[in-house]
């Protein structure tokens, strides 16, 4: 072996020691240069993935407060449109209850007027019987003044 070694010049001991520098080489680049390099893209990879998960997240979170949002619209709008509602039909039992009181008023307005009235037609007849008694009985006198 040692001839075909040297008819071809290979020298078995220079052969040994690249190989030693050559595992020696791998070894140091292995360590110092694949290994941090394969940390690094596993942590960009998991940063990459948890923004990705975030964004999903946040995509999601932003469909239900949007729905949330759209759900508490609808009950707004119906709470003021059941507080519209109750004020209209409040506004109505109230304009029929001072229309009512105000027949009422009108009522009583009335039936004092005509109570005054018959008072005051009372009092005028009764202040004509005085006045035609009292013509009567002035005539009588004359009557009688001049038989």
């Amino acid at each position: 072996m040692d001839a075909l070694f040297a008819a071809f010049g290979i020298k078995w001991e220079l052969i040994l020691v690249q190989g030693i520098n050559f595992g020696i080489l791998l070894f140091g680049l292995i360590f110092l240069l694949y290994k941090p390099v394969l940390k690094m893209l596993s942590e960009r990879q998991a940063l990459i993935e948890k923004g990705v998960k975030d964004a999903e997240a946040a995509s999601k979170q932003a469909l239900e407060v949007e729905k949330q949002k759209k759900e508490i619209l609808a009950n707004a709008e119906r709470e003021a449109e059941d507080r519209v509602q109750k004020a209209v039909t409040e506004g109505k039992e109230e304009r029929a209850k001072i229309v009512e009181r105000a027949q009422v008023q009108s009522d009583g307005i009335l039936k004092d007027a005509e109570l005054q009235a018959k008072e005051l037609s009372r009092k005028a007849l009764a202040d004509s019987e005085k006045e035609i008694a009292r013509a009567a009985i002035l005539a009588a006198e004359k009557i009688l003044a001049a038989k």
